[in-house]
């Protein structure tokens, strides 16, 4: 067959033709399978590709494909190590950023004429807060200042004594990365601020009793609500019963002290055998409660199950250790005593603290919860009653705190703090100082507990407690002066002196809850100190504005150094404290500046956000339009 200047034979023809219907086949699936840039991004190339369309798209793009990496292990820790894909955004590029000159630098990227940088980055060099969270099916990043949000009293109510203090209920003092534990022995949290050996900081004791008075106020306790595994007299409508070793003893006998059947248990030593008690209950309460006799050193140790898969073993042992841990069990020490006395722990918490687990409002490592109690164990001599699971014990833990401020209650009414604290540079506390603040929210405990219980002991530890602040910084007390003219309770004594602003408001509180709780008879020095302070306070609160914040203290002023402005938990705290004086107090100056201070915060982000929306928008417009077309 012959075509003009060429000759195919049948079976060429049949070649070409093949090879002709492979070439478009290929062409088409390159042409439809692969990304062309395009400056102008067009709805059909979006649906192909999903390719965003604004600079602001992008930086979606990048934050998502950032954090594909980290998810897989950590879903909460924000990451943005991994490169984002290049060719998902148009005009994006991988920067140097270089900071405060240094040598070590960190990848970033380049849209348009936007520059983004890792937010694991910004998080921890500015002291934000922020994590991924899906809203209405979108991830989001939920970026904040602080977690702390703004309170206020309630409308036309007046602030009382008996009433729960402030907004604490949302204080969860004992899931605080700077306590250490709840000691067996005091019942109290200890403190890692400052010595990671841990000491009784009496601002956090006094905080986690009010924190657990306002629960008890808001949500009542579990009294008369708890599951019994054990008291000797009734059958628990749980599955359990006693097993023990032939080298133990155990018999249920009359404990005429208590007037009621107890469990007396006798073993050899207390790392053997043991007389155990099966559980096997699965719960969503914490709470472990027993009375306890001593015959002897006692050890109860309870296995618990996390997750549905890991067991671990909580050991209450009668000794002064304060906690101790292995791969799977952890020690608390309860010390000794005479007579019976009631042993409540939060399984939870001495969890949580004992093996360095997450607490459940900052897990980064999953979610790690207690399933199951399985068994309880006693080894040792003694005997043991009323053994019962309970989902809260918020009058225990309030009293724990107002008892521990009775015995530990110096001479001088006051409540040393045990460990150095360095202020500044060349400014250091020495152990055994003072605080106006630990003064002040010691008072609103004791009152508290008086007004609870009715027991005048209370009452007299706080009248005892306002002497230190007629007692000058420089004589180890907390009264210092400003400008000559205006009398200040120090949270921190130095000299010179710092006028930390939190701290005076919170002893201010302190002495108006004495004022009034001791009335005009006994309240008349109290009432005294807290108007002094009022009156200061409303001079100087202006001192403390930075036009778009607020300051810290005042070491500016009287050292002459760096201003110390207020972290923005702390500049919200500001504002909530002077919302409540103003409940208090109806001087407009209290109530102006929390509506101007909680103005900064909002005004802030407005501004921030519509800055970086109006020059997302202006590159794009540049990248979509003509050559000098705007």
């Amino acid at each position: 067959m012959r075509l003009g200047p060429f000759c195919l034979h049948k079976p060429s023809l049949k070649l070409f033709l093949a090879c002709s219907f492979t070439f478009v086949i290929t062409l088409y699936v390159f042409w439809n399978g692969c990304e062309v840039p395009s400056t102008f991004p067009t709805k059909k190339s979006e649906e192909i590709r999903g390719v965003p369309q604004t600079a602001a798209d992008c930086s979606k793009v990048i934050a998502k494909t950032s954090n594909e990496e980290d998810e897989q292990s950590e879903k909460t820790e924000l990451s943005l190590n991994k490169p984002a894909d290049q060719n998902v955004c148009p005009n994006e590029e991988r920067i140097d950023v270089v900071v405060n000159g240094e040598k070590n630098k960190l990848e970033g990227r380049l849209v348009g004429s936007e520059a983004y940088v890792p937010f694991s980055f910004v998080k921890g060099y500015f002291e934000i807060y922020g994590e991924l969270q899906e809203v209405d099916g979108r991830t989001v990043l939920d970026w904040r200042h602080s977690y702390s949000e703004v309170h206020s009293a309630k409308a036309d109510s007046a602030y009382e004594t008996k009433a729960p203090f402030l907004w604490f209920e949302t204080y969860h003092v004992e899931g605080r990365t700077r306590v250490k534990c709840i000691s067996g022995i005091e019942e109290v949290p200890v403190s890692s601020q400052w010595n990671q050996k841990g000491h009784f900081y009496p601002i956090q004791i006094a905080q986690y009793g009010l924190s657990h008075y306002n629960m008890l106020q808001l949500d009542g306790d579990s009294e008369g609500k708890e599951k019994i595994f054990e008291d000797a007299e009734t059958v628990s409508d749980v599955n359990w019963n006693w097993s023990a070793p032939k080298t133990a003893q155990i018999a249920n006998v009359f404990d005429k002290e208590r007037n009621s059947r107890v469990f007396q248990f006798s073993t050899t030593g207390l790392s053997g055998e043991g007389v155990s008690l099966s559980v096997d209950s699965a719960t969503k309460d914490f709470i472990i409660t027993f009375d306890l006799l001593l015959r002897g050193e006692v050890r109860v140790s309870i296995v618990v199950e996390i997750d549905n898969a890991d067991f671990y073993t909580v050991h209450y042992t009668t000794n002064n250790d304060l906690v101790s841990s292995t791969d799977s069990e952890v020690f608390y020490g309860v010390g000794h005593w005479n007579g019976w006395r009631r042993i409540v722990r939060n399984l939870d918490t001495d969890m949580r603290k004992g093996f360095k687990l997450p607490e459940k409002k900052n897990m980064k490592r999953g979610k790690i919860a207690l399933t199951e109690i399985q068994s309880i164990t006693l080894r040792g001599r003694g005997s043991i009653d009323n053994i019962s699971l309970a989902h809260s014990a918020h009058a225990h833990s309030f009293m724990a705190a107002a008892k521990w401020l009775l015995r530990h209650q110096n001479e001088q009414g006051n409540w040393p703090i045990t460990v150095k604290r360095k202020v500044v540079d060349g400014v250091t506390l020495l152990p055994d100082w003072y605080s106006a603040m630990a003064q002040g929210q010691a008072l609103s405990l004791l009152t508290r507990a008086y007004l609870y219980t009715k027991t005048p002991a209370y009452l007299r530890a706080a009248l005892r407690a306002t002497k230190l602040f007629k007692v000058k910084s420089k004589d180890k007390g907390v009264l210092t002066t400003f400008m000559n003219q205006y009398p200040w309770y120090e949270e921190y004594p130095t000299s010179p002196s710092l006028f930390v602003l939190n701290g005076f408001i919170y002893s201010l509180l302190g002495l108006y809850d004495l004022k009034l709780t001791a009335g005009p008879q006994h309240g008349t020095e109290a009432a005294e100190l807290f108007d002094q302070g009022m009156r200061s306070l409303k001079a100087m609160l202006p001192l403390y504005d930075t036009g778009s914040g607020s300051f810290y203290d005042l070491r500016h002023v009287t050292m002459r150094i760096a201003p110390n402005l207020a972290r923005w938990d702390y500049h919200t705290l500001h504002v909530s404290l002077l919302y409540f004086l103003a409940s208090i107090d109806p001087d407009p100056i209290l109530r102006t500046t929390a509506a101007r201070w909680e103005g900064y915060t909002k005004e802030r982000e407005r501004n921030i956000i519509e800055s970086v929306h109006h020059d997302a928008n202006r590159d794009f417009i540049r990248s979509v339009s003509p050559a000098g077309v705007l």
